[in-house]
């Protein structure tokens, strides 16, 4: 299954750490471009498998309806969407520029300006790399799960459970129990979380309620190896 966090923990990890390189070595160890450093972060979340092939902004594109689903508002971008600048059959080579979101407003990116990975948001120059604006020039699509790859999600109720939780650091409020789907919402350290019923799911344990929309969310408390981020 795929998951947004592992894709950034991977991308994060090539901050400032490899080169930019257009050329044959742009498939590392040392350098990446702008699309393979995409496509290896996908690779790292489990959205694609581990012997994809490393293409370029126009094979990103070509993921659309496969491991893409298609952002048509920048107001919709979400934590772990791609975007992709150039038109689609021309952004070949410098015509065309990818990275992905570590929230609406900030991108990690491999890019020549620096000759490395950088993290740009609104405080340093991400208008200098994207306008924020979908149009023909700039798109967003959202990794989604391969089903080639990924296996059925289980889910198993715990208890029902009219409790309260406070929030030991800052948690991430999603549709369903897994890490790879979108987060909604979140709260911060020592927010007080009411809930309803606990699930496990995705290596997690799950506290959920209702949210203010009608609809069911979840929130991760603990992983299967006893680390907690919210207390009760």
């Amino acid at each position: 299954m795929g998951d947004i966090e592992k894709m950034l923990a991977y991308a994060t990890s090539k901050w400032h750490k490899v080169g930019y390189s257009m050329g044959k070595d742009r498939l590392g160890p040392d350098k990446l471009d702008c699309s393979s450093f995409v496509f290896y972060s996908l690779i790292a979340g489990g959205f694609l498998e581990k012997n994809s092939y490393i293409g370029n902004t126009e094979d990103l594109y070509r993921l659309k309806g496969k491991i893409f689903e298609e952002i048509y508002d920048y107001k919709d971008v979400a934590r772990g969407d791609i975007f992709i600048r150039g038109i689609q059959g021309q952004s070949y080579g410098k015509n065309g520029h990818t990275g992905i979101f570590t929230r609406k407003g900030e991108i990690i990116h491999c890019n020549a300006t620096n000759k490395t990975v950088t993290i740009n948001n609104e405080a340093s120059y991400i208008y200098y790399y994207i306008a924020c604006q979908r149009s023909p020039y700039e798109r967003y699509f959202r990794p989604v799960d391969n089903p080639k790859i990924s296996k059925k999600l289980s889910i198993i109720k715990i208890k029902n459970e009219n409790w309260r939780g406070i929030c030991l650091s800052k948690v991430y409020v999603r549709e369903k129990p897994s890490t790879s789907a979108r987060p909604v919402a979140f709260y911060q350290k020592n927010d007080v979380i009411y809930y309803d019923s606990v699930y496990q799911a995705d290596g997690y344990r799950w506290i959920s309620y209702i949210g203010k929309s009608g609809k069911r969310r979840y929130v991760a408390y603990r992983d299967m190896k006893g680390r907690q981020w919210i207390k009760f």
